[in-house]
């Protein structure tokens, strides 16, 4: 089983380990643009996709946004790739 991974040490990962996928359709170019930037695996991103609120998810799909809501997105991600691996655990 997995364990959390920390924000710095994800900067690590490389496209094969997220799963980035090659070829496709524009929903898959999204997804990987999505993986890429926050450098989660499409484990951890069906996750956020399936617990996310509309809110949360304008953040992450937000071009412009300020110092104080990416500060948000941040814990956001944080909080629930942490629930991620706690629901692992438990099981």
């Amino acid at each position: 089983m997995e364990e959390y991974i920390s924000r710095c040490k994800r900067k690590f990962r490389d496209e094969k380990e997220l799963n980035i996928l090659s070829k496709g359709g524009i929903t898959d170019l999204f997804d990987n643009q999505i993986k890429l930037v926050y450098r989660i695996t499409d484990d951890e991103y069906d996750y956020l996709c399936e617990c996310l609120s509309d809110e949360e998810i304008g953040y992450f799909v937000s071009e412009d946004l300020n110092f104080s809501e990416k500060r948000v997105l941040i814990k956001l991600l944080e909080k629930h790739l942490e629930n991620y691996y706690n629901k692992e655990t438990n099981y």
